[in-house]
């Protein structure tokens, strides 16, 4: 198959993708009340056992290990950076996936951040990467290290049956109860909070006198940590429009709990 033949290929593929997810999101609740919902739950949810009824530590440990041998070897030593498209496409590409940018700046295009098709795909036997370029820096930044954390897992899970995996808007707290999301996820998080960062943020304030069975709800702790992130990435929420406001809110707050409960949980 020829290069033009293929990236002919990655675009209808990539349009038939968007237009299903589309599809689907104009079927659900309105967006604002859908996310600020799945905010309001992310809060409540116990991170600490949904980490440890998804994965036990020695797969988290299988998880981390393959993303520093594959893509990332200073994955937990220090903070990932942002990148350009450029920049991305050229790491993807290191990494044997195509890379594919679609902008999609209208509500249901909005709705998605991203997705990743395996290699039983039949583009070629390449993988593909493809990101929402209308959102923020630090969305598609989020969204390519997640989809990235899809690629360097692939062979840990089965994808057979499950070729495309979609970055949402919402949907955080269901990946709670899905291995393969979680594992994508908890690289984002790793990579957002290294782990001398997590232990300043977190180690020092836990208190041991809560009763684990409240650890869940929203404390001064995780909300100092969640606001700490998005300044050191450049993330106003006041400057975005309301959509996105709630998207990129969620978002943190689900890789903020998922960090802090790796520490508690496994040590990381």
């Amino acid at each position: 198959m020829t290069v033009k033949k293929r990236i002919s290929r990655m675009v209808g593929l990539a349009a038939d993708i968007v237009k299903t997810a589309e599809t689907a999101s104009s079927e659900r609740e309105p967006a604002l009340a859908t996310t600020q919902a799945e905010i309001a739950r992310l809060w409540r949810r116990d991170y600490g056992h949904a980490l440890r009824g998804g994965l036990s530590r020695a797969e988290v440990s299988e998880i981390v290990g393959a993303a520093k041998r594959k893509a990332w070897p200073h994955l937990n030593d220090a903070a990932v950076r942002l990148g350009s498209m450029k920049e991305f496409a050229a790491r993807a590409s290191d990494l044997g996936a195509d890379f594919r940018i679609a902008k999609m700046p209208w509500p249901s295009g909005l709705a998605l951040f991203g997705f990743y098709l395996g290699k039983d795909s039949g583009l070629d036997k390449r993988p593909l990467i493809c990101l929402n370029g209308a959102h923020h820096p630090v969305a598609v930044a989020t969204a390519f290290l997640h989809e990235v954390g899809h690629h360097v897992t692939a062979e840990l899970f089965s994808t057979r049956n499950e070729l495309v995996q979609l970055s949402r808007q919402t949907g955080y707290d269901a990946h709670l109860n899905n291995p393969r999301e979680l594992a994508a996820d908890l690289l984002v998080s790793l990579g957002i909070y290294p782990r001398n960062i997590a232990v300043k943020l977190f180690e020092p304030n836990r208190d041991r006198r809560i009763p684990r069975a409240v650890e869940g709800v929203k404390s001064p702790i995780t909300e100092k940590a969640f606001l700490g992130a998005a300044r050191r990435y450049g993330l106003d929420f006041e400057s975005q429009p309301e959509q996105k406001k709630l998207q990129y809110q969620a978002g943190l707050i689900h890789f903020t709990r998922l960090r802090q409960a790796l520490l508690d949980e496994y040590g990381f």
